[in-house]
């Protein structure tokens, strides 16, 4: 178990990422970060919470956000950097991962899922 700073947040999303957090009771809590390769060469990200990291897993803090990610995960993830964007159709987590070739799309969550698209 490492602590590392391989994923950074933006200010937005953590805010948003507290305040979930502190509505669900978690505020101790970790959030889980796992990167899926789809069948396609896409990307896709799966957040979660965790009570305690495991041996294998890199531990983030990161504008007060603690985050997981496991060893898979990792290196694949690595200079990614997550933020929190609001507008007039959709709201949610945007990543940015300098690891994963762009077709212009986005990741988002918002409204209890996740999901990206190119």
């Amino acid at each position: 178990m490492t602590t590392e700073n391989i994923i950074t947040f933006t200010e937005a999303a953590a805010s948003k990422i507290n305040e979930v957090l502190d509505e669900q009771g978690n505020e101790e809590s970790y959030l889980r970060i796992t990167l899926t390769m789809g069948e396609n060469g896409g990307a896709g990200y799966e957040f979660g919470l965790e009570d305690k990291a495991s041996e294998s897993d890199t531990i983030i803090e990161s504008n007060g956000v603690k985050a997981l990610i496991d060893s898979g995960s990792a290196p694949l993830i690595s200079g990614a950097s997550i933020d929190y964007v609001e507008g007039m159709q959709r709201s949610g987590f945007v990543i940015s991962n300098p690891n994963m070739p762009s077709a212009g799309g986005g990741c988002a969550c918002g409204g209890g899922g996740c999901g990206c698209g190119g």
